[in-house]
């Protein structure tokens, strides 16, 4: 795929560090990519690599004072993010970005209205109310298909199921009609058949708004089916980038071929299920080199004393790997 426009996200050497007693965790180390106008693109890795911090170091809603974003560019639509206000990004959040979080059950607020968290989207960011703000509420349960929409409107979360408070918390994210939205496991606690559910529904509405979506994730299935392309994240760094198609063909990093070789597949025949060995380093005292070489089978000498550079395997093809680096790419 070639992009001819500019990039509604991009992030340059992001760095988002976390002060404790006992030293910096490097939560999000260096880290570059970025995102165009109506594409879905999956962030991959295992838990605790620093997929939901990079979210909220775009959101700007980094934990302080012990998180900062230290270094780098967050740049939307051209301007950097980081030298937001603290007034502006509010502006910005649920209007021109949004934010799907991890569990429905807990992202919404028990003892509130449907109704009025919705109606919230709307008086927050001040929009024009051409009708009733209750009608207004209705049209968005209507468009995430929350079954009567009408009588639902006045229930408590408590009231939905967990795929109802999913919905609905879709419906809040795309309300204000945001350029860019950041899905955070938007699956998680879901059953299989609810999780299906969701992921149409959001492949849907991303068509119908044309919202590029950052979709970040640890189920491969799920980046399969919805993304258009692909970025592997291991312990706070993005060790490869690619098309889906071409990242499912041709896997290039030991660990996201590892990532892989863990899915299930029904009919294989194996004794036993694959895993990574081995355990993610510590972000307090992270490797020197690459830091996925104490796991990594293939490791040379060097790769335990330096960090290697991103090498072009082929278009949009990119891998931070000594091996690679050693062939020579693109």
């Amino acid at each position: 795929m070639t992009h001819n426009s500019q990039p509604i996200l991009e992030l340059k050497g992001v760095k988002t560090y976390f002060s404790t007693t006992k030293g910096v965790v490097k939560a999000v180390d260096d880290i570059s990519f970025s995102i165009y106008h109506g594409e879905i693109v999956g962030l991959v890795g295992e838990s605790g690599c620093g997929k939901s911090m990079t979210s909220l170091s775009i959101m700007g809603l980094v934990p302080q004072p012990a998180g900062k974003t230290v270094a780098g560019q967050i740049l939307f639509h051209g301007e950097d993010l980081l030298k937001k206000s603290y007034e502006q990004m509010r502006q910005i959040r649920g209007n021109k970005i949004s934010m799907i979080l991890q569990d429905p059950m807990v992202s919404l607020n028990q003892i509130l209205s449907v109704e009025y968290q919705i109606g919230e989207v709307f008086r927050f960011h001040d929009k024009p109310i051409l009708k009733s703000l209750r009608e207004m509420c209705i049209q968005v349960l209507k468009k995430v298909k929350v079954p009567s929409p009408e009588l639902r409107v006045r229930d408590y979360p408590f009231q939905f199921s967990g795929g109802m408070c999913q919905r609905t918390i879709i419906g809040m994210g795309v309300a204000n009609g945001p350029d860019l939205l950041i899905a955070d496991e938007p699956t998680t606690a879901l059953d299989v058949t609810i999780q299906a559910q969701v992921l149409q529904l959001m492949k849907q509405v991303q068509q119908e708004t044309d919202a590029a979506i950052l979709m970040i994730t640890h189920d491969l299935g799920t980046v399969a089916q919805l993304c258009s392309r692909v970025m592997v994240m291991y312990a706070g760094r993005i060790v490869e980038k690619a098309p889906v198609q071409t990242f499912y063909k041709n896997p290039s990093h030991p660990y996201a071929i590892g990532l892989i070789k863990s899915v299930p597949v029904l009919g294989r025949k194996s004794k036993r299920l694959y895993s990574i060995k081995g355990q993610p380093p510590n972000l307090l005292d992270p490797p020197l080199g690459c830091r996925f070489a104490p796991r990594c089978e293939q490791a040379m000498p060097i790769c335990r004393e330096a960090y290697p550079p991103e090498i072009t395997l082929e278009n949009e093809h990119q891998v931070s790997c000594w091996l690679f680096a050693e062939k020579g790419g693109v």
